[in-house]
């Protein structure tokens, strides 16, 4: 039988940290168009109340002498990367007001299936190539009336 490392008492995200290129416009992409709950504002920092984490934008910065920044992947491109994932109790009612706000996202896709129950995910990147997405569980019902559609 496999052991555990002891803990380290690590129970939580505090944080979750998106680097973006321009802190004015990405505040108005996630607070405007996400519609996510502003918590803090300065100019090198912003926080959005996610009930329980923090979704902070920081300004992209220097990587250090040494250290090598992973390369961005051209948008399709499977690779290593970070994906955001935000839960919706309607994901299909949210992705049709994102689209109503402009933007982007794609068709929803099942991600995992169980009994009467569907869990979808659509896709979305913000302004700068950061990989987002809605997930959130419909009654297959419903989902079928989408794949049909």
């Amino acid at each position: 039988m496999a052991t555990s490392p002891p803990s380290l008492g690590l129970r939580s995200i505090a944080y979750l940290i998106v680097f973006v290129r321009d802190m004015r416009r990405s505040l108005a992409f996630y607070r405007d168009k996400v519609g996510l709950p502003l918590r803090a504002e300065s100019p090198n920092w912003i926080e959005f109340d996610l009930r329980g984490t923090t979704l902070a934008l920081h300004p992209e910065v220097e990587v250090p002498a040494g250290m090598q920044r992973p390369p961005r992947l051209p948008a399709g491109r499977a690779g290593i990367g970070t994906e955001v994932v935000f839960y919706a109790p309607d994901p299909l009612a949210t992705r049709d007001e994102l689209l109503g706000r402009g933007v982007r996202v794609a068709k929803p896709k099942m991600v995992h299936d169980s009994d009467d129950q569907v869990g979808i995910a659509c896709l979305f990147e913000d302004l700068d190539g950061n990989v987002l997405s809605l997930y959130g569980i419909v009654p297959k019902h419903v989902w079928n009336g989408v794949a049909a559609g």
